[in-house]
């Protein structure tokens, strides 16, 4: 399912355990993303780019596959509320990694949004990477008001 925003484009895939990915993109992927949690992220995505502030922790995520540090990483980063942000270096002392396994963690997160990579950030403020797409975690920062 594509799903369109103000930054473009989301494809969504979803399996029986959850969704499978979430991520940006301009073109279709694959089958056509159907049921209840596919409109429930549809509905989520719409409504955190219209301004309101969806809360996205009851979405199931299928880690099929994921390692189990990088679950708990994941499931720690979906508790950085809408406008706040973490450094990496404050996640890893918690989940006992290294912030370069945080920021790897973060790179590698197909789950666009639903895990907001883009509210971990380095400790002095600096955005940090953002698979290539800094640009976008500024966009969204600002947009939730979290950076200048």
């Amino acid at each position: 399912m594509l799903i369109p925003t103000p930054i473009g484009p989301l494809w969504l895939e979803v399996s029986p355990e959850g969704v499978r990915r979430l991520e940006p993109t301009l073109f279709s992927r694959g089958l056509e993303a159907k049921g209840p949690v596919a409109e429930r992220v549809r509905e989520r995505v719409l409504a955190y780019f219209a301004g309101e502030r969806p809360d996205f922790l009851d979405i199931p995520l299928d880690y099929t596959g994921v390692s189990p540090k990088r679950v708990a990483l994941y499931e720690r980063v979906r508790l950085i509320p809408y406008g706040r942000t973490e450094s990496y270096g404050s996640l890893a002392r918690e989940l006992g990694l290294s912030p370069r396994a945080v920021g790897a963690g973060m790179r590698a997160s197909p789950f666009f949004l639903l895990v907001p990579a883009h509210r971990v950030i380095h400790a002095d403020g600096r955005l940090g990477g953002f698979a290539g797409q800094e640009g976008l975690k500024a966009w969204l920062l600002r947009f939730e008001g979290a950076w200048p």
